[in-house]
């Protein structure tokens, strides 16, 4: 008897072995395939991801966060100029990362974010 039960062990083995040799990941699933939007045209990319990340009930109202107002292009313009607007992204030069009480926007916003500010931070 001991001998059909090491058999019917041996069976289970093989079984849940080769079920589970049959899985995959999928790598659509765990890894976007949607591209990064390298556009940064201050209108289409830049204005929406500001409204949305940093106007949004903080920066935006009668009593701004901090007392500032980011829900204009000359307001935005302003803090890039100064430094504060890129030093938000990734803490440098003693500015707290922004959003506040997250770990920042993501390497995609980021890369646009930069991108627009290089290019002098258009107005388009």
């Amino acid at each position: 008897m001991a001998h059909l039960t090491t058999k019917s062990v041996l069976a289970l083995m093989l079984g849940v072995t080769l079920f589970n040799s049959c899985y995959y990941d999928n790598e659509e699933f765990l890894y976007s395939s949607t591209p990064c939007d390298n556009t940064f045209t201050f209108t289409s990319r830049i204005a929406p991801l500001v409204a949305q990340q940093c106007a949004s009930g903080c920066h935006e109202g009668a009593n701004p966060s901090a007392g500032l107002s980011l829900t204009t292009y000359d307001e935005i313009k302003a803090i890039v100029d100064n430094g504060g607007f890129a030093g938000s992204l990734d803490g440098s030069n003693g500015y707290s990362i922004m959003p506040k009480g997250t770990t920042g926007l993501s390497s995609c916003d980021k890369t646009a974010v930069n991108a627009w500010i290089t290019a002098g931070a258009p107005n388009n």
